[in-house]
């Protein structure tokens, strides 16, 4: 039997049969994948801990037919205020829908792993908008993915978009690209959002920073970052 050791956090569970569960872990670096924990519903079981939601730990598993098997497992943080904050635990419900969504087996997850353990760590222990911190996981991550749109210049017409006069400038959402406002009044309004400079700078922070830094900024107006964030998560959930 070929024991596979790795880390992960686990995103998903479903009971099956009486007393075992199928459960949906974020690993570092086979993406994401199903496993069955046997017993895991049993007050004895030592992957009983392992086997709830948001508990992140280190698994050696086991694979037989298209199924992981959890041979054992040590917990490395079960993160429980957050799992017994009712508010914040249906914000993070919407982050592991999205992780399911966009995320597969045999991928290298890693960095996105790093993400979600520091969002969830970021709202179990500080006090920041958790608009702003959904914000700026959604951001990140499709950043991550190999989405982040280009922020030099207009995407139409080549100019510079942060030159010292620019107030606004338009994310584009079909084409994911940010557009001047010259550019923008040419064409139809209804597939661009406006945003300030301000947040767009922000924006442009979250794509590049080190994921532990992400969240180390404030914003004034946080309506248009909200919106941005938002949007692009949808846009981008959509075209994968």
């Amino acid at each position: 039997m070929n024991l596979v050791k790795l880390k992960g956090i686990v995103i998903k569970e479903v009971q099956y049969k009486d007393n075992d569960k199928i459960i949906t872990i974020l690993t570092d670096n086979l993406g994401k994948i199903s496993c069955i924990a046997k017993g895991a519903k049993k007050s004895n079981s030592p992957i009983l801990a392992n086997s709830q939601y948001l508990v992140y730990s280190e698994f050696i598993l086991y694979k037989r037919s298209s199924y992981y098997y959890v041979n054992s497992a040590t917990v490395l943080n079960t993160f429980y205020k957050l799992r017994v904050d009712f508010d914040k635990l249906q914000i993070v419900f919407e982050l592991t829908r999205i992780l399911n969504t966009v995320t597969n087996e045999n991928e290298d997850t890693s960095n996105i792993l790093k993400l979600f353990l520091n969002t969830i760590y970021i709202l179990q222990n500080y006090e920041k908008d958790v608009n702003f911190v959904v914000a700026t996981f959604k951001i990140k991550l499709f950043a991550l993915m190999g989405f982040a749109p280009r922020f030099d210049k207009c995407s139409i017409c080549q100019n510079k978009l942060f030159e010292n006069d620019v107030i606004h400038i338009n994310y584009d959402y079909v084409t994911n690209t940010f557009v001047c406002n010259n550019c923008a009044q040419k064409f139809d309004k209804k597939r661009y959002i406006q945003l300030s400079k301000a947040t767009a700078v922000a924006i442009n922070y979250v794509v590049k920073a080190d994921i532990k830094k992400v969240f180390s900024f404030k914003l004034a107006n946080l309506t248009d970052y909200e919106l941005f964030g938002q949007v692009y998560a949808d846009t981008m959930s959509n075209g994968i």
